[in-house]
């Protein structure tokens, strides 16, 4: 792995971001900033990945969150139907 890292680059990440691989992008450019804090494009496009996180994040959330409100509903029409079926 350290031998994977000496060879990361900028294109690298940005080919990493354009696959959709946001966090292997993210980590090559926390590196490449280590090794030049000054460069404020390198910053620019962390930040921009980090927004992409975030992004993504929140709509995995909203999907998981939307697929459990559909599981209760589920449940709560699965436990009617079996009170109708309770002889009285």
């Amino acid at each position: 792995m350290a031998v994977e890292k000496e060879f990361e680059t900028e294109t690298m990440a940005r080919i990493y971001a354009d696959q959709g691989h946001y966090e292997k992008a993210a980590a090559i450019y926390r590196r490449l900033l280590i090794q030049t804090p000054a460069r404020e494009d390198l910053r620019d496009r962390l930040k921009a990945i980090e927004d992409r996180l975030e992004i993504t994040a929140n709509q995995t959330l909203s999907i998981q969150f939307s697929a459990f409100i559909d599981l209760l509903l589920k449940k709560k029409q699965i436990d009617k139907l079996r009170n109708l079926r309770k002889p009285h």
